[in-house]
């Protein structure tokens, strides 16, 4: 599984219907969504979803992604 494109990202404001909500941004002031695809009826995309709720697993995913 890949980590979704930092191109997607979206102001929370602008999130629309079917983006990943989750928030990508150390500011909360300034939210801004990953807005990768989701899965009709879930709020976030796969690799998000993954990250809350499988967190061992993810971090994993995470180490693998960074490399040796």
């Amino acid at each position: 599984m890949q980590e979704p494109d930092p191109r997607q990202r979206t102001k929370l404001l602008k999130i629309g219907t079917r983006q990943c909500r989750y928030i990508v941004s150390d500011d909360p002031r300034r939210a801004v969504c990953c807005g990768a695809p989701t899965k009709e009826g879930s709020s976030w995309c796969d690799w998000h979803r993954r990250l809350v709720y499988a967190p061992s697993q993810a971090i994993k995913i995470r180490h693998d992604a960074l490399g040796p």
